[in-house]
């Protein structure tokens, strides 16, 4: 018998080999009429009857089709959510443009997956974007099977992803990105790019979104208060920041934030074409953020302080950036090259005048 869940009413069916299955309807009565022609189907040993999603009271859809179905999950989830929700609807417009709006989600089984992984791979697609790809058309996929549009979901097989290998900028790159922005007249992202680079920042969930009154005197520091780990964070800043934040600060004054103005759709557009001139395909804001990263371990900053200014909520996440850096591994380099160790040279005490 249908029930009552929140504000919405959920049929309950359970097939002969036992699965059940429970979408849910606007009304109790579009749940009862559903669950009776369902049961009326199994019995009769017919395919369930197509769930359809009434949507503001006004529009009705079918889930079982690919269009249909990333509209509801695009308008009903990622366009809801603060954070990556712009990301997985390109993914998931990804997955509509090859096969097309009309394709029956049904009708997409563990090898249609797998020629797409093939053909993203083929256009240059690393690993893990395939994966997030892949990911988006299976949120489709669930909720059309949650909805009862389709039996069950095929089964998916992941790309191996490495997870300590990161993508960052070498000086060399960083000066050809900045040397890009400054012939293209494009100061915005010329001062994102430093900004992004020398804070660690995450673009568009933290260093865009920042305003004014986050920032210490005289720009000497800069607290990120909405962070992915939910606790804030404070990280000082360097000197080509603090000369980028004064300058944009008396050009953009009326605005809430340094960055306040930056169009993100414009920005991409502009970055897909820095990439395409600069051979960059591999490089995203989110690059520079493990620059900043990479560049504090290079330089042998202590694990606990790199965790801290990066804002990581494990330290195991910053262990990863640990393997580009062998540190300590040169303390027995001597062993293979058959030379004496050298001897460590011992700390230098300077007494204290009190102890005079």
């Amino acid at each position: 018998m249908a029930r009552q869940r929140g504000n919405k009413w959920q049929a309950d069916v359970t097939l002969e080999d036992g699965n059940r299955f429970r979408p849910t309807f606007p009304t109790e009565e579009h749940a009862t009429k559903w669950e009776v022609a369902a049961r009326h189907a199994i019995e009769m040993g017919k395919p369930l009857p197509p769930v359809s999603i009434h949507i503001s009271g006004s529009k009705t859809r079918d889930l079982s089709l690919l269009g249909s179905c990333f509209d509801f999950v695009k308008r009903t989830v990622w366009s809801t959510q603060a954070r990556g929700g712009s990301a997985q609807i390109r993914n998931g417009q990804a997955a509509v443009d090859y096969w097309g709006r009309n394709k029956p989600l049904d009708e997409i089984n563990s090898a249609d997956v797998a020629d797409w992984k093939v053909d993203l791979a083929d256009e240059g697609y690393a690993p893990a974007t395939i994966n997030r790809k892949v990911a988006a058309l299976s949120k489709i996929l669930k909720t059309a099977r949650d909805a009862g549009a389709i039996e069950k979901v095929p089964p998916i097989k992941w790309n191996r992803e490495e997870k300590t290998r990161f993508r960052f900028l070498d000086e060399m790159e960083e000066r050809a990105m900045l040397a890009y922005w400054s012939a293209q007249n494009d100061q915005d992202n010329y001062d994102l790019t430093v900004c992004l680079i020398d804070t660690g920042a995450r673009c568009f969930a933290e260093l865009m979104p920042v305003k004014w009154s986050a920032f210490g005197p005289q720009f000497s520091t800069v607290t990120f208060w909405k962070t992915k780990s939910g606790k804030p964070r404070t990280v000082p800043l360097t000197k080509r920041v603090r000369e980028i934040l004064t300058r944009r600060q008396k050009e953009h004054r009326e605005q809430v934030g340094p960055f306040g103005m930056h169009n993100q759709h414009k920005m991409r557009d502009r970055w897909d074409e820095m990439r395409e001139v600069l051979n960059f395909h591999d490089v995203t804001p989110h690059v520079l953020r493990h620059t900043c990263c990479t560049r504090l371990v290079l330089a042998g900053v202590d694990i606990k302080r790199v965790m801290e200014w990066m804002g990581h909520s494990a330290i195991v996440t910053t262990m990863r950036y640990m393997q580009i850096k062998p540190r300590g591994l040169e303390d027995i380099l001597h062993v293979l090259e058959g030379t004496p160790q050298k001897p460590k040279r011992a700390p230098k005490i300077v007494a204290n005048r009190a102890d005079h």
